[in-house]
């Protein structure tokens, strides 16, 4: 396979390989256009990564396993989600979350548990899932409101990219 140079605004210009591009069956609410991204790692042991738009370089999403933040995330993925993604195994399926930081309060940053990105991760393919409302909700806090200490914001914030 080969490799495809994208434009980003926050990385400038890098170099991926072809079979890291993830290909969207349906795209992420909000974002019609947008079909192809990449997971970009943040930085060493970070729990959070970057979904970035290969058609867009200013649009990149950060995103986290919620099971890092100690939560009990266990998704039933939809048979149409699975049909979709050609999922055959549990295994296969990579799922991930969408995380809102607050410039001012990152300690209060929050994941969209409602809407999880699911991948295929045999073959690349992705999809934004809305799962059972009531069941989970798209601003839960991946911190306790009681957090102290500089250590989570200053991750956050480095994970906002300053």
């Amino acid at each position: 396979m080969g490799r495809r140079r994208i434009n980003t605004t926050r990385f400038g210009a890098i170099e991926v390989e072809d079979e890291l591009v993830l290909s969207f069956v349906s795209p992420i609410l909000g974002f019609d256009e947008i079909q192809s991204f990449v997971i970009l790692d943040h930085a060493e042991n970070s729990p959070f990564k970057w979904l970035q738009a290969i058609e867009s370089p200013e649009l990149a999403f950060v995103i986290t396993n919620p099971t890092l933040f100690g939560m009990e995330y266990d998704v039933t993925i939809p048979p149409q989600a699975v049909e979709k993604l050609g999922l055959t195994s549990e295994e296969d399926a990579l799922v991930v979350t969408i995380v809102n930081i607050p410039q001012d309060d990152p300690s209060g940053m929050t994941a969209n548990l409602l809407g999880p990105i699911v991948i295929n991760q045999q073959t690349r393919k992705a999809l934004q899932v809305v799962l059972g409302e009531g069941e989970f909700s798209t601003r839960t806090r991946l911190l306790p409101d009681n957090t102290a200490g500089s250590r989570p914001t200053q991750v956050a914030a480095a994970d906002r990219g300053e």
